[in-house]
Parts: C-alpha cells; structure tokens; sequence
C-alpha cells in the first residue's frame, strides 16, 4: 500500500503542475498585444508587478524564495515593456527588481552582504566620483544611472540570492517566473511580423520583426526564453507533459530570435544550454539521456522550420547566420583596450567611452563589451571588479552540492557572460542571472522522503534520523 500511494502522488502533482503552467502561459500570450495597444493603461502591467513584489516583500510571512518569483517576472518582463513604450522610466526593470529585493531583505534582518559582489561594486565608485568632479551630478546623473544600474542590481541580486535555499521545484518556478512574460514578448514580435505588409528583409538586423523596437535586445530575451525553457528539462525531473510543452516554446522562442536577424540571443542560448551539458559529460548514461532529446530538437529546427523562415526571408536569414561580421564590436572593444593602456588608473571616467573613442576611429560608439567598457572606463578598478565577478563565479559553482545547483550555476553563468560580452548590461538579465550562482540548491522534499523511505531498512534507524532532521532543517 505504501508503494501504490508514493507512485500515485507524484502523478497529480505534476499534473497540477503542468496545468498550472500552462493556463498561465496562455494568459500571457495576449498580453504582449495589449500592452501595446492600451496606451497609458499599459502602466497596470508594471505597476501591479511592482506593488505585488512591494506587498510581498513587506510582509513578512511571504519567503525570500516566494518574492524571488515577482522578481524574475519583472525581469523577464523589461523588454516588453520598452518595446511598447510604456511610460516608466528606462530602468525601470533594474531598479524595481532591486527595490523589491532591498525591502525585503532589511523587513528580514538579512543584512549579511556576500564580500566579493560588494567589492565589485565598490571598485566601480571611482570612476563615478571622476565624472561627477568633472561635469557635476545634474550633468551626469543621466550616465551614472544607465551606466551603474546594471552592476547595482547584480550586487543586490547577489545578496537576495544568497539569503535563499530553494529545492528543485522552487528553481522550477524560478524560472517558470522569467518564461510568462518573455512568451508575451514572443506573441507580440509574431503579431506584429505576420501583420506588416511588405517586410524587407536585409543583411541587417530587422525592427519589423521585433517589434519596432531594438533587435539585439529583442532577440537577447527571447534566446533568454528558449534558454530557461531547455535548462528547465535539462537541469530538472518534470512531467512528460511539462517536457514537450517546454521544448514546444523553446522552439517557438528560437524561431521569433532569429527573425529579428540580430544572433546575440542565439548565441547566448547555444552557450549556456553547452555550459549545462558539459557537467553531465562525467557521467555518460545520463550525458546520453540529455543529449539525445536536444539533438532531435536542434534536428527539427534545423530541417523543418529553419528552412520555412529562410524561404519567408527570401533566402536572407541563411546569409545572415553565415556572416560573420561582429558589426563594429571588435573595433569598438579594441578601442577600449587603447583607452585603457593611455588611462591605465582610473580610466576615462563612466560614460567617457564614447566621446573618447571618436578621436581613434572617428566615431562616437557605445561599448557593447561589458568587460572591456570596464577597463576603459575604471581603468585597473574595472579589471579588480572583473576578477571579483570571475572568483565570485567559480568560488559558488564549486559550493554547490546537489548536481542541479552546479548546473544552475554554470548555465547562467555562461549566458551573462555572453550577454555581457556582447550586449553590455543594457537589461537586468544578465546581473540577475549572474546572482543565480548564490542559491543554495538542495534536494527536493520528494527526493527525501524517498530516502526517509528506504534508509530505515539499511541501518539500525540512526541513519533515518538523520535523514528526518535534514528533512526538517529544509
């Protein structure tokens, strides 16, 4: 009897699991339209997100690990909400997801900073003061905020995070939280490419089918979608349903990605999913049983829609992908590291970049590199805040205990770093990803009470004990 009752309850929970995300994932699929065309009305959608994270985040009956869901969904939904012009400030994403986080760490008493995110930051603050000596704070508040939010929220990201334990179902619905909104941003770039007539379709990338807002960006969240939706099945044990369904909007958010003709997001998304692969190399059933379904799935895209959306092109998409010019970012990132060797202390100060760089190539460009728009513009503190971010990195994969959390750790990881080296921290992805490394991932509640099950029979009951204990702590 006990046998028949431990098989039948995981089969409803999963069900429950599966309906629950899918009747939210149909939801937001309007969304991306609507937002669009409500005009000022579209301020609810941002606004409900903020005070619903600000509710949960002052009340302290709500978890770390529950307000964490509010904030991936703000994340996750930036992009939309720059693309339909709703009228919130620029960073609102970064700065909402900060403030949430802020709240509820001090309504909590977690004071405790992680040491290597705040010296990150704190190696960032000098080339600030040299702006603000310079031009004063009115002239350079502007700069100072596009430039210092990203590392901002990823200092606050990584103090939330570390203040979190979650088990596998928490990280499911983590990152459950960040594929909602993304799927409205994919709904609305599918709207708006199948209703405008007469799309031209160049080497460049293209507005039309993103949005009429910034491909790079664009494309970067929906490869961040088909990424989730992969390390989801690759990382954790879900229902069949839950697979198919995950592999079915993968694929979706793939297809939308490279419409835009801008291979950032595709790219990132390649890295990262490689990233979670890799780990499972040490043990080569389980290496097969990953590969085997990402195989078939790349297969699909590959022979069956990645032909259809080349033939909609006229044929441009596969000239896209095959070129391989970095459209002027390895000229602007060499540029960076001459601005760093004339400015080898301090830099050019933040936001000098640009204007210092139209004296070498006769253009003002921003840095797309985040990690050599560091060096140019913090001079040696940026290279300390870059080794901060690489041993903050390292030093929490080798932390993690549990398979799931090293794979957590490693994917993001590999996805903001890309992100970062081609896109900057133009998005709160990257930095809040990056933090992913700091939760303490431990096994399922399921997963020990298997083991509660099993452990009584193979000792003399002071495993078992132990066993119950862990279970408690969790």
């Amino acid at each position: 009897m006990r046998s028949s009752r431990s098989v039948a309850v995981p089969k409803k929970r999963g069900l429950t699991t599966f309906r629950l995300i899918l009747l939210v994932s149909i939801a937001h699929l309007p969304i991306g339209i609507l937002v669009y065309l409500t005009g000022s009305l579209a301020l609810l959608h941002p606004f409900a997100v903020l005070g619903a994270g600000l509710y949960l985040a002052f009340n302290k009956k709500f978890r770390l690990e529950q307000i964490a869901l509010v904030m991936a969904y703000l994340v996750g939904a930036e992009v939309l909400w720059r693309m339909a012009e709703v009228p919130v400030f620029w960073e609102f994403g970064k700065y909402g997801t900060a403030l949430i986080a802020i709240v509820a760490l001090m309504r909590r008493g977690k004071l405790t900073i992680p040491s290597l995110p705040l010296v990150y930051f704190v190696l960032l603050v000098p080339g600030c003061l040299l702006v603000l000596t310079e031009q004063g704070l009115f002239s350079s508040r502007q700069v100072l905020s596009m430039q210092m939010s990203g590392p901002f929220l990823l200092l606050i990201a990584c103090w939330f995070f570390s203040h979190c334990s979650m088990d596998t179902q928490r990280v499911r619905y983590l990152l459950a939280a960040m594929i909602f909104p993304i799927l409205s941003v994919a709904f609305a770039t599918l709207f708006f490419t199948v209703s405008v007539e007469n799309i031209h379709f160049t080497g460049e990338s293209n507005f039309a089918t993103s949005g009429g807002f910034g491909p790079n960006q664009v494309s970067s969240i929906l490869g961040l979608g088909a990424f989730l939706a992969a390390i989801s099945i690759l990382i954790l044990k879900n229902d069949s349903r839950i697979r198919i369904y995950y592999w079915a909007i993968a694929l979706f958010f793939t297809a939308q990605s490279v419409l835009t003709f801008s291979r950032s997001g595709i790219y990132n998304a390649i890295g990262g999913i490689i990233a979670v692969l890799l780990l499972h190399l040490r043990r080569p059933t389980d290496a097969l049983k990953k590969l085997i379904p990402v195989f078939l799935i790349a297969s699909v895209f590959l022979v069956f829609i990645f032909p259809e959306l080349n033939r909609f092109t006229g044929g441009q998409l596969s000239d896209r992908f095959q070129d391989t010019n970095t459209s002027s970012r390895t000229q602007i990132a060499e540029t960076d590291i001459q601005l760093f060797l004339q400015n080898p202390i301090f830099g050019v100060g933040i936001g000098e970049s640009p204007t210092s760089r139209e004296a070498i190539i006769g253009r003002d460009r921003m840095s797309h590199t985040e990690f050599t728009r560091l060096l140019s513009e913090h001079g040696v503190f940026g290279l300390g805040a870059l080794l901060a971010i690489g041993a903050m990195t390292l030093l929490n994969f080798r932390k993690q205990g549990a398979i799931e959390g090293k794979a957590l750790a490693a994917g993001t990881a590999v996805w903001s770093v890309l992100f970062m080296a081609n896109t900057g921290m133009r998005l709160a992805a990257p930095g809040f990803l990056l933090a992913f490394s700091f939760i303490t991932v431990v096994p399922s509640v399921k997963v020990i009470r298997s083991v509660l099950r099993r452990e009584p029979r193979q000792s003399n009951g002071r495993t078992g004990k132990g066993a119950r204990s862990r279970a408690a702590s969790i």
